[in-house]
């Protein structure tokens, strides 16, 4: 079982843009689109995305061709950003 420290470790590795990108897509935005939003290249998206995928260890997205649809792990994610961007932004 995984130890409080071990969970924060691995939170640490995201940063407000992951954050901000989930809502992004989950909001029926495009990772071209999120691309831009962020100043980022389409390829720096993918890796953010891999990167939450590992640091939670589930898939968020279920991809077919260049659509992302959340899946229901990553619209529970989603929503549990959506509450932290806002505590963030009070």
């Amino acid at each position: 079982m995984e130890t409080q420290e071990q969970k924060y470790k691995r939170l640490r590795m995201l940063d407000i843009d992951d954050l901000i990108l989930l809502q992004h897509l989950l909001n029926g935005g495009r990772p071209s689109t999120g691309a831009a939003l962020l100043g980022l290249t389409p390829p720096a998206v993918s890796h953010r995305l891999r990167k939450i995928e590992d640091v939670f260890e589930i898939k968020l997205f279920e991809r077919k061709g260049s659509r992302l649809n959340l899946n229901p792990d990553g619209k529970a994610l989603s929503e549990k950003a959506d509450r932290a961007l806002l505590l963030m932004s009070n």
